[in-house]
């Protein structure tokens, strides 16, 4: 039986990736008083392996659609290429993340809704 990914927790790790200003309010949020805490580690594997998601786009096996799945590849390769280990504002800052976010938000539209 196929591994289905749910679409809604991708998508909510597609806005984090989409916005630089939720990036900015959990990449550098010190969790004071209960507020959400993010960084760019947490919401790669967020996206790819607490979803599944990249296990199944490794298998080749289609998860939404042709394009979709082709540009959830591109994001994976584009966020391979950024340096993870530095400080949260340096990567938010990073020129590749323009290009992530652009495809995020290109993927928020062509990942369904439930």
């Amino acid at each position: 039986m196929p591994f289905i990914v749910d679409p809604q927790r991708v998508r909510d790790v597609l806005q984090e990736w989409a916005s630089e200003s939720e990036q900015r309010r959990l990449w550098l949020s010190d969790g004071a008083n209960g507020s959400e805490i993010s960084s760019f580690i947490e919401a790669r594997e967020g996206l790819f392996t607490d979803t599944g998601l990249g296990s199944e786009l490794d298998k080749r096996r289609t998860v939404f659609n042709v394009q979709a799945d082709a540009l959830l590849v591109e994001l994976d390769t584009v966020l391979s290429k950024i340096d993870a280990y530095r400080r949260p504002n340096e990567i938010i800052a990073d020129d590749k993340m323009e290009a992530v976010r652009v495809l995020a938000d290109r993927l928020l539209h062509l990942i369904p809704t439930q």
